[in-house]
């Protein structure tokens, strides 16, 4: 007879989705250029910028690529976390939503912080804004463009 052997308490983010399904690029670059290039479209024009399309020109592929720097930052910390804290923790804390979330928490700060950090150091350098417009721009991505997705806890797919 067969012994059956299920993985209750095994980490599983959804993060790590882009190591183990390299396909799943070909998902996310496309899907978070749009993001961010409407993010820097709406932000622009709320902000009373200039000429958004120019500005757009200019500073995208710096805000995709430091979008993306930042986001690998937030994943390492979170990864770290829970490698710290799978000795001091008991496992089955893991299968607790709300457990997955907090821990998941600093790495979606940390992620949304560098946005704003990098964004506003060179991001917008070659669109020749004021100083405020480019803080102002470089706040509303990092609040709109943090990567709120590595709060999805993982505990929910084993239930099913």
């Amino acid at each position: 007879m067969k012994k059956t052997v299920r993985l209750y308490n095994v980490m599983f983010p959804v993060y790590m989705l882009f190591l183990l399904f390299p396909g799943v690029w070909l998902l996310s670059l496309p899907v978070n250029f749009a993001v961010d290039s409407l993010m820097l479209l709406l932000a622009v024009r709320h902000g009373r910028c200039g000429q958004g399309k120019q500005i757009w020109k200019k500073s995208i592929l710096r805000v995709w690529l430091l979008g993306f720097a930042a986001d690998f930052a937030g994943a390492a910390l979170i990864t770290a976390l829970f490698y710290v804290a799978e000795g001091q923790i008991n496992l089955s804390l893991y299968s607790h939503w709300y457990a997955e979330v907090l821990m998941a928490l600093p790495g979606v700060a940390l992620a949304g912080w560098l946005i704003y950090v990098m964004d506003r150091r060179w991001a917008f350098k070659k669109a020749e804004l004021a100083p405020e417009h480019v803080r102002k721009l470089a706040l509303a991505l990092a609040v709109f463009t943090a990567p709120y997705t590595m709060l999805i806890p993982t505990a929910l797919l084993y239930r099913f």
